[in-house]
């Protein structure tokens, strides 16, 4: 029985997100902006959801206990942590697109985008991001790029200066990013720069991958991996395989 090949960069939770004939979509039709494919420019949204979601007589009642939450999980940040501005933008993303505030898959994003958060317009740039995915991917360089989810497994090729040569050969992982990545009509984005994971630990996200299969419940999340990335970047002597055992 022949099967279709699968469709890279398409993701079974965006069949709404695109819908063919535009019912029911959540990014109806509406030309994207010339600057969308500009990295900048999403890192410029997320910060304009994030202020008008957290700001305000009720925002800081939204996002303590969300933040509070990512700190238990991961730690407590500090100025002196290695990538601390993205460490930041990334705990405050989380606390926006992908902490659940409701039932399964609802996210302050999410109630943006549907237009459940007073004095903030579902536009298709917030209803973009309400879908925008996070994780942890191989970066296979190139134009265009391709990376290679470890976590979810997510596949997608992705046209973005950062991802080209020289970063590295083709045909050759060049580095493991935790990349937030938002999708458009015109293809798959990056939402801020990446945060860098060591190399060597693939093989212990093999190893995790194949754990999840056999019982769930000893697989690795992105959050248990952002908490060793953070006490190896403290360490005195960081130890890779120490960290990540």
């Amino acid at each position: 029985m022949s099967r279709e090949p699968p469709e890279v960069g398409r993701h079974p939770s965006l069949a709404r997100l695109f819908a063919p004939d535009g019912e029911g979509a959540l990014l109806r039709d509406e030309p994207d902006h010339a600057d969308m494919s500009d990295r900048t420019w999403w890192e410029g949204q997320l910060d304009r959801l994030a202020e008008r979601v957290f700001s305000g007589p009720e925002g800081p009642a939204r996002a303590a206990p969300l933040l509070a939450r990512w700190d238990a999980q991961v730690g407590g940040l500090g100025a002196g942590d290695v990538d601390h501005p993205l460490l930041q933008a990334a705990r405050v993303d989380w606390a926006l697109c992908d902490a659940e505030v409701g039932g399964p898959g609802e996210s302050w994003a999410w109630r943006a985008a549907h237009g459940c958060v007073p004095g903030v317009e579902p536009d298709a740039a917030v209803q973009a991001l309400a879908r925008s995915q996070v994780g942890l991917f191989e970066v296979w360089p190139g134009k265009p790029a391709v990376l290679r989810g470890r976590i979810r497994g997510l596949c997608l090729r992705i046209d973005d200066p950062a991802l080209a040569a020289p970063l590295g050969e083709r045909g050759r992982i060049a580095a493991l990013w935790e990349l937030r990545i938002v999708f458009t009509r015109g293809g798959a984005r990056l939402c801020r720069p990446p945060i860098a994971y060591p190399l060597e630990i693939l093989p212990r996200l093999t190893r995790a991958h194949e754990q999840h299969w056999r019982d769930p419940q000893r697989g690795l999340d992105l959050m248990q991996l952002r908490r060793m990335r953070l006490q190896w970047t403290r360490a005195r002597r960081p130890d890779v395989r120490a960290a990540f055992a």
